[in-house]
């Protein structure tokens, strides 16, 4: 499910761009009433799918590009309202992506720090997505910027590189009005590179006394399922090219052992979740960018080609490229 949040955006939107938003939103299932309190939540396909219709009925192909740019802060609730109290945008970063799952349990936040780059990233593991995920990944990318303007209050920051898991459109100018920054299509994942220093940036809204107020409202939200909780784990360890299970079970605290265990009392395991999320995160790749299939493969912590075209035969009954034929053919 995926809590409503800035999608309250979308009608204003809508008809700013000429369409009718109660038809549109019919069209997948939705009513105005569904978008009109931003704590309801709904399904992350219906989510993708409004995405997706908005933008064929506005005939505006960045319409998600839009909707991000339109985000503020109050649009997060409790992890956004945290994010906001805390004393610098690392600390105010790290409290949000660790919390990001309050917001959806099928994408995640991440963050991510290497040689003086830090990532801001999203990654969608919710399985069976077929439509809207490229402007999911537009919005919530823009959605980032805003994000660290708005903690920074620096109206005009721009991050280092941009980086799209998906096909460059046939217009990239609003990406780069947005963005303001080098921009690279059809990469294995979606996120925002820029110097780790900006995190030491001081956060104006910063308060101490309202942080330990929202503290104990989160004291009080009961905990992540475990499933969910690996589905997710597993995405943002696969970004960094771990796919071990002694890894992920390590990242959630646990041991191997205990990690066993109570996914069994799911009725699941390590593996199974893994194929999972490697066939949701394949068919993206294979259908919403133009990487060569060796190169998913190695996004997917496959060390050769050869395994992973058998793992895709066995989960789809195709090879790579015979699904991403399929997959373009059926668009």
């Amino acid at each position: 499910m995926q809590r409503v949040g800035q999608l309250v955006e979308v009608p204003p939107l809508l008809r700013e761009l000429g369409a009718e938003p109660a038809t549109v939103l019919k069209r997948v299932g939705l009513s105005m009433a569904d978008l009109a309190d931003p704590e309801r939540r709904l399904s992350y396909k219906s989510i993708a799918a409004l995405l997706g219709e908005s933008a064929r009925a506005s005939g505006c192909s960045h319409f998600g590009l839009l909707l991000g740019s339109r985000w503020r802060l109050e649009h997060m609730g409790l992890p956004g309202q945290l994010a906001a109290s805390c004393a610098t945008v690392g600390q105010a970063l790290q409290t949000f992506t660790s919390l990001h799952w309050l917001n959806a349990s099928g994408g995640v936040a991440y963050l991510g720090r290497s040689d003086g780059v830090t990532t801001l990233g999203y990654a969608v593991y919710e399985p069976g997505i077929t439509d809207g995920l490229q402007h999911i990944y537009d919005c919530t990318l823009a959605i980032g910027v805003q994000m660290l303007r708005q903690l920074s209050g620096n109206g005009r920051w721009t991050p280092s590189v941009v980086r799209l898991a998906r096909v460059r459109p046939p217009g990239a100018r609003p990406y780069q009005q947005i963005f303001g920054a080098p921009i690279e299509f059809d990469a294995e994942r979606s996120g925002l590179d820029f110097p780790t220093a900006f995190e030491y940036c001081r956060v104006p809204s910063a308060d101490e006394t309202r942080r330990r107020e929202l503290d104990r409202l989160l004291a009080a939200v009961p905990r992540e399922a475990m499933v969910l909780k690996l589905y997710r784990m597993i995405r943002v360890a696969m970004v960094f090219g771990l796919t071990s299970g002694d890894g992920v079970a390590a990242a959630m605290g646990l041991t191997r052992r205990t990690l066993n265990r109570r996914l069994g009392e799911h009725g699941t395991t390590f593996q199974a979740a893994l194929a999972t999320v490697r066939f949701e995160v394949a068919r993206q790749l294979l259908r919403d960018t133009g990487m060569p299939v060796s190169q998913i493969a190695l996004a997917l912590g496959y060390a050769e080609l050869a395994p992973f075209v058998r793992a895709f035969r066995r989960w789809s009954g195709q090879s790579p490229a015979g699904w991403r034929t399929s997959a373009s053919r059926a668009a």
